[in-house]
């Protein structure tokens, strides 16, 4: 084979790598709201920002996943002083533990709520 039949072999693996890529790069929304997205029935993708209601406060993140007490962090309480579920799409309410990761994009989450473990806090 000689050097220019290599170099343009080479080109076209090359050309073809960049269209496969090209085809795998996700186009990110910029903000999903998840709680608007379960209730309009839309299953949940990959964003740049996604917009958690926990309680009544909505807050917006930059991230793909967190755990239980990074969310509860979110509104200023902790595992010590408060339980955290999620509202799942279709199935209703599941605790979060603190150290359990939760994927916005993958767990079908609409919304967060928080119970005091001391009936007298919150």
């Amino acid at each position: 084979m000689s050097e220019n039949e290599h170099d343009r072999r080479e080109i076209a693996d090359l050309k073809q790598e960049v269209a496969v890529l090209e085809h795998e790069v996700e186009v990110l929304d910029e903000i999903i709201d998840l709680e608007e997205r379960a209730k309009a029935g839309k299953d949940p993708k990959k964003a740049k920002k996604y917009r958690l209601r926990i309680d009544k406060e909505k807050k917006v993140v930059e991230v793909h996943e967190m755990n239980g007490t990074q969310i509860l962090a979110l509104v200023d309480k902790t595992p010590d002083k408060y339980l955290l579920s999620m509202k799942v799409q279709g199935a209703g309410f599941q605790p979060v533990a603190p150290t359990q990761i939760v994927v916005f994009h993958r767990d079908r989450v609409e919304r967060f709520q928080t119970l005091a473990l001391d009936p007298s806090e919150g």
